[in-house]
């Protein structure tokens, strides 16, 4: 007799998730970035489409900013506005295996300050009180010694990839931990069950105590570079997140703070 192996389905296994924060009287919150936001397009309308019930944090890269943009997100009010870098440009010295770098200090901290001052004043310039004081690191890495002056300068956030890191007073951390996207050989939908995978996983853990139960679990998109399943599966997470009783979608302005615009998303 040949073993029956059952695959588990899951976005049962999402919802059983959610059922065990609801035993437990909780609510799970996730909140939804994305990022290399540079310009209007059918698939940045596609993106506004999909999270107009969830909220979005729209990390936009300064230097390659195209003024088209700024009627665009006007007109959509679930979006806030984060700096994502300068020019995301790698400044890392290569062939020393270390990766792509805009926010290190290869190149000294003042180099780096000095690009963030000058990519601020044009997201300020151009978006207002949408923009929030929030850098978002290109290749999701930034030194810690930045935290400091970031503080001074007047930034109240700083959002990456994975576990957050030790913050300092002032400083607001949260990242994602969901990337829907498999990018070796070409970006393409990584599959619900890995992508489903990584969001329970972090639910799990925080309601367990092995991870920061406090940091929000974070979903990152790359709307220029999602394919069709991807958009599916954002879709249906959207839903799935938003129709059980034990989850919820948190806004940008709820996270990092300083935001008194209507409607709260």
């Amino acid at each position: 007799m040949t073993a029956t192996t059952t695959k588990t389905d899951p976005w049962a296994a999402l919802d059983a998730e959610l059922d065990r924060w609801a035993a437990a009287s909780r609510i799970a919150d996730l909140w939804w970035r994305d990022d290399d936001a540079v310009a209007p397009g059918p698939k940045l309308a596609r993106l506004f489409d999909v999270t107009a019930a969830t909220g979005l944090l729209l990390a936009v890269i300064p230097a390659r900013l195209e003024d088209a943009l700024g009627p665009v997100v006007a007109a959509a009010s679930h979006v806030r506005i984060a700096q994502h870098g300068y020019a995301h440009v790698n400044h890392a010295p290569k062939g020393q295996g270390l990766g792509a770098w805009e926010l290190g200090l290869h190149r000294g901290e003042a180099a780096v300050l000095a690009d963030l001052d000058r990519g601020r004043a044009r997201l300020e310039t151009m978006f207002g009180e949408r923009f929030l004081p929030v850098v978002v690191p290109p290749w999701n890495r930034i030194d810690p010694a930045l935290f400091g002056p970031l503080v001074a300068r007047g930034y109240r956030g700083v959002s990456a990839f994975g576990p957050r890191a030790n913050g300092i007073p002032g400083l607001v951390l949260a990242n994602a931990q969901c990337d829907p996207i498999a990018w070796k050989n070409g970006p393409r939908f990584t599959g619900e069950s890995k992508a489903l995978g990584e969001i329970i996983g972090h639910l799990e853990a925080r309601r367990t105590g092995t991870a920061d139960a406090g940091e929000p679990t974070g979903f990152l998109t790359h709307h220029i570079d999602l394919d069709e399943a991807g958009w599916a599966f954002c879709a249906r997470l959207a839903n799935a997140v938003q129709r059980h009783p034990a989850a919820h979608w948190r806004g940008a302005y709820d996270i990092f703070g300083g935001d008194t615009m209507s409607p709260k998303i």
